[in-house]
């Protein structure tokens, strides 16, 4: 059996039916990949340890996005995740006291976000929002501080300067972004020179301590002394005063003191019953 051959005008035509076939499945190929990345990107969803802020066509929404799934606009919609977690961050200053002593301070600040205006500070201030606003105000604060104190008080009411920089954090940072302000001093570095003096001054505080510590101990041996002895004196008094209005007592005292043997006396007289001694 002869087989017909296709003719140039019949494989045209198939190959062009071929090719609208490949084509078709291509743009459904494409179509779904498209439908499919509308619909993965129209949800998001937002952390318990976040908040959300949601931007259309770049424009920062007040609204805040709180934790759980979500939808928006896909290519139109985008959403920022903001960390609300407690935040702590190490700085360092150099500042001057009162008494122009220089001092390299190394410090830790914690503070937390208003959850509910996460939204405002994307938008008026932005997301380096602590070197722009808090380090400034804790810059301020601690020279400040530190500006009202000598060195050595610094030194001896450390806790004092801090919590007054703490106040002054806790009232100059803005209450609609920040909350739980805490500040601690880590260290501070004074000049080597006045930390030489310093200790200078503690030792020879503590050996001035220890000596009055010793002339105490000595007063008071002292003043027991006397009082005991003063003691015995008044002891004495009374007995003496009992023996010279008792004569009863002063045999009873010679008795108590006699050993039982008469005493022995060469020549005449009489012979004591009793010998005191």
């Amino acid at each position: 059996m002869n087989l017909k051959p296709y003719t140039d005008m019949e494989r045209n035509i198939n190959n062009q039916s071929a090719g609208k076939t490949a084509l078709k499945w291509t743009l459904r190929g494409i179509a779904i990949f498209f439908a499919l990345l509308v619909v993965f990107s129209s949800f998001y969803t937002v952390k318990s340890t976040e908040r959300g802020v949601l931007s259309t066509f770049g424009r920062i929404q007040d609204r805040v996005i709180g934790d759980g799934l979500h939808f928006k606009i896909p290519f139109v919609q985008t959403v920022k995740h903001v960390n609300i977690q407690q935040k702590k961050f190490d700085g360092k200053e150099n500042s001057y006291t009162r008494d122009v002593q220089t001092s390299e301070v190394d410090y830790t600040i914690n503070y937390d976000l208003v959850k509910d205006n996460v939204a405002k500070l994307m938008k008026n201030v932005g997301e380096d929002y602590h070197n722009r606003i808090v380090v400034p105000y804790v810059r301020s604060a601690l020279k400040e501080s530190f500006g009202n104190f000598a060195a050595t008080h610094i030194v001896e009411n450390r806790d004092k300067v801090r919590r007054q920089i703490e106040d002054k954090l806790r009232t100059t940072l803005s209450k609609e972004y920040f909350t739980n302000i805490h500040f601690q001093l880590v260290n501070i570095d004074f000049d080597d020179q006045f930390e030489t003096a310093i200790k200078e001054k503690q030792v020879a505080e503590q050996n001035a301590l220890k000596a009055k510590n010793v002339t105490v101990q000595i007063e008071e041996q002292a003043k027991q002394t006397r009082i005991k002895a003063e003691a015995e004196a008044e002891a004495m008094r009374i007995k003496a005063t009992a023996l010279e209005r008792n004569q009863k007592l002063v045999e009873y005292e010679a008795v108590q003191k006699w050993n039982g043997e008469l005493p022995q006396y060469v020549g005449s007289g009489s012979i004591p019953f009793i010998n005191i001694k």
